[in-house]
């Protein structure tokens, strides 16, 4: 029986020079582009950097300017039909993350609302007649009940 190492060797040699292409391949490639929908569209937001005149400004003003420009964001939508809060003030999550709100509706419909808007509620700043901050953190508990179900 004739022996073929040298045939082994650089069939295991090829495989591994194959796999390392393949992983190299795919840690350098660009990510595809996502076709967000309206519950991934923080994959398509993205961060601008501040204009000189923002880096100029000390700390105290930087977020005070933030501020600002969040609630002139959330106005401005708002009047679009692009930001519906279920509290008051409205949350800032929702704009930061999706680009619009529709916590609202989504707690008029029996659903979830932001993290943030959960914590309003159980502060008390909760603004859809009819529902408790006892009737969000059921819907909270229901959620976390189902995701942890063993499937």
């Amino acid at each position: 029986m004739p022996r073929r190492p040298p045939v082994r060797l650089l069939a295991l040699l090829m495989s591994l020079l194959l796999t390392a292409c393949a992983a190299y391949q795919a840690q350098h490639t660009p990510p595809r582009a996502v076709n967000a929908g309206p519950e991934d569209v923080a994959a398509t937001l993205e961060a601008i950097a501040p204009a000189g005149d923002f880096t100029a400004l000390g700390d105290e003003a930087q977020v005070s300017r933030i501020k600002g420009e969040v609630e002139q964001a959330k106005a401005s939508l708002a009047s679009k039909g692009q930001y519906s809060c279920c509290v008051r003030p409205a949350c800032s999550q929702c704009l930061l993350k999706y680009g619009h709100c529709h916590c609202r509706e989504a707690v008029k419909k029996d659903g979830p609302c932001c993290g943030e808007c959960t914590e309003a509620w159980i502060e008390g700043k909760g603004a859809v007649e009819g529902v408790t901050a006892w009737d969000i953190l059921e819907k909270k508990r229901k959620i976390l009940e189902e995701a942890n179900k063993p499937h």
